[in-house]
């Protein structure tokens, strides 16, 4: 098998049929089958799953748990399902505008050995606002440096990526609170990831996503949690950019805190800051200074307001 659409869904009734039917739509000069675990929807996405499955029994295999098991361990159960040389990502919500996407993908990777990813341009849109815009690509060259996936966000939309079926998931994966940068990671370890400057694929952004629909608070520690093991796991060897990364979140999350008056929390998390960066403590010295007189000397908060409503920043550099 060529290529394996490796796929999730879950509450994804309204976008499930367009994503398949972008699938299905693929030209390519090789086999490829579309494996989807479905989580226990609370809408009919299993229903449209099954409908599909049973129109398509040679292409679609279906992985239905019982009862809800989570991302993660979706992930860990599908991953083994797959049984191509690449795998396409792919989750529910989004879909393919290109019905030459996997043939590209795949001569793509075929043609660059010592390439274990490769991703493309994406139109996001914003379910809520209607607001869309193609995503950008910042790099030099065509070949995306892991530092690049160190900086605070993640620069690469899902259903754009292809990568080699090379790795296994390791067994602390479900403990984590997402898969996709986690993955790319590991990747990067092994080979270089790649970028095609072609728009083949749409990203939605909707409050049922996985982080849309989290707070901003919990996410700022879900990536705290993300980062520390990462960089356990990676051998520390990019402690200097993850370190930015810890700075960045702790100081968004103290401002987090006071302003929702969690003053013994926001303590708790400016004596981590005090031990993260040296660069972001010395960039933003009146800030911090600032803030240890709002916890330390009782300064009045209310002679901080531009502090305290900066906006998260999600974006190191």
């Amino acid at each position: 098998m060529k290529v394996s659409v490796w796929m999730t869904a879950y509450n994804h009734e309204k976008y499930l049929a367009q994503c398949l039917d972008s699938v299905l739509k693929q030209k390519t000069d090789f086999e490829f089958e579309i494996i989807i675990g479905e989580d226990c929807s609370k809408d009919r996405t299993r229903d449209i799953a099954i409908e599909y499955r049973n129109k398509y029994p040679g292409k679609i295999k279906l992985f239905l748990p019982e009862k809800n098991i989570g991302m993660m361990q979706m992930d860990v159960a599908t991953h083994v399902l797959c049984k191509g040389e690449y795998l396409a990502l792919l989750n529910g919500d989004d879909y393919w505008t290109n019905e030459n996407k996997l043939q590209i993908q795949a001569d793509f990777l075929d043609a660059n050995p010592d390439s274990v990813m490769c991703y493309h341009k994406a139109l996001v849109e914003n379910e809520d606002t209607g607001y869309t815009f193609e995503t950008v690509y910042l790099e030099n060259s065509d070949t995306l440096p892991v530092e690049s996936l160190l900086l605070g966000y993640n620069p690469v939309m899902t259903p754009t990526v292809m990568i080699r079926n090379i790795i296994s998931l390791p067994e602390w994966y479900c403990s984590m609170p997402y898969g996709d940068m986690l993955t790319y990671l590991l990747l990067a370890q092994k080979g270089k990831i790649r970028y095609i400057d072609r728009l083949m694929s749409l990203y939605r952004i909707h409050p049922g996503g996985n982080w849309q629909g989290e707070t901003v608070y919990n996410n700022l520690l879900k990536d705290l949690s993300f980062y520390k093991v990462m960089n356990e796991k990676l051998g520390f060897i990019y402690d200097k950019y993850i370190r930015q990364i810890f700075a960045q979140r702790y100081f968004d999350i103290i401002l987090s805190d006071l302003r929702s008056k969690r003053y013994y929390q926001a303590k708790r998390f400016f004596k981590k800051l005090m031990l993260t960066d040296s660069e972001f403590l010395k960039n933003n010295k009146r800030d911090i200074i600032n803030l240890y007189k709002i916890l330390y000397e009782g300064s009045d908060e209310n002679n901080f307001k531009e502090l305290l409503n900066k906006q998260v920043k999600w974006k190191i550099k």
